[in-house]
């Protein structure tokens, strides 16, 4: 879930002014851990020299401050890489704190979001769960927060719509989260052992998301639609991605954020720090995702259209 902090330090002065100089020292910085830390090594090596090539042509010599080289670098980097994720931020306050992170881990970040009290407070993102008329369910998910301290909702809810003849579950503005007990949400729509997604890291791990073996609860196989929208984004997108792809679901609304790729912030100096796609889930065997594209629904409507409409649409 989200991204991580990797830190590694540019020497620069306190609230140093833009100078020429500087900004080549950035720009070496910012190629090597494009380079170096890219999943994708081949691509990676390619958008560091597409954006060498851009300072070195004289695409940055109007800048006159950070603000602008990080905004003229992230033009350039995400044209070149079509990656959202690639990115220059201008943001002193961030850029300090990589460069003397706190000490709370990323972990620590993760175990609140799981098993925090405002998690509880959140329902675990379960915020409307209904039987509509004709027997259709209904399931709002807020975010995606599946731990095990959330399991038991997440039953509760399946066991509550397990009767339906239809399910729609709305991810609309659902910005993500992710699973701590693997693929069990997905695994609750399938009867035999399914393979979804591939997460690669740039040291070549991976790890395999499936269905899991251990859930013993009712499935559901029933017509099963998922309506999304911009603000899906994330661990909801990869949900709605990994039944589409499967064939499992049909998807409406318009398409997703199109936030495939977890990134990890880096300093390069007192004003500016550098995002990088470190992670990437992909259908196993290929570099296929959702980043930037987003997931495409089959059904396009309007992304603010009620149940009642929605309802009309999967019945047509």
């Amino acid at each position: 879930m989200g991204f991580a902090l990797v830190l590694f330090a540019t020497v620069s002065a306190p609230g140093q002014q833009y100078s020429s100089k500087d900004a080549d020292a950035a720009v070496t910085s910012i190629v090597a851990y494009i380079k170096e830390k890219y999943v994708f090594e081949p691509k990676g090596n390619k958008i560091a020299q597409d954006y060498l090539k851009a300072w070195k042509s004289g695409q940055f010599k109007e800048i006159k401050d950070w603000k602008d080289f990080a905004e003229r670098s992230t033009l350039i980097l995400q044209e070149v890489s079509q990656d959202g994720h690639m990115y220059v931020s201008f943001d002193p306050k961030t850029a300090a704190t990589l460069k003397s992170p706190a000490k709370e881990t990323e972990t620590q970040t993760e175990n609140q979001f799981f098993h925090g009290a405002d998690a509880k407070r959140r329902n675990f993102g379960f915020r409307k769960v209904e039987v509509l008329d004709g027997n259709i369910g209904y399931i709002q998910l807020s975010e995606i927060n599946i731990s095990s301290k959330s399991l038991s909702v997440l039953h509760s809810t399946m066991n509550f719509i397990s009767n339906t003849d239809t399910l729609i579950i709305d991810l609309r503005n659902n910005g993500g989260g992710g699973s701590e007990v693997s693929a069990v949400l997905e695994s609750y729509f399938y009867s035999k052992p399914t393979t979804f997604l591939e997460f690669r890291t740039r040291d070549g791990r991976s790890e395999i998301s499936e269905t899991v073996s251990w859930l013993t609860d009712q499935r559901y196989l029933k017509p099963l639609f998922i309506v999304i929208n911009r603000g899906t984004a994330s661990a909801a997108e990869a949900f709605a991605f990994s039944l589409q792809a499967t064939h499992r679901a049909k998807i409406l609304g318009e398409r997703s954020a199109g936030a495939a790729h977890m990134n990890s912030w880096y300093f390069i100096n007192n004003e500016i720090y550098l995002s990088v796609s470190t992670a990437a889930p992909t259908i196993p065997g290929t570099e296929l995702n959702w980043e930037r594209k987003g997931v495409q629904p089959e059904i396009v409507i309007d992304p603010k259209s009620d149940v009642k409409t929605i309802i009309t649409q999967i019945r047509q």
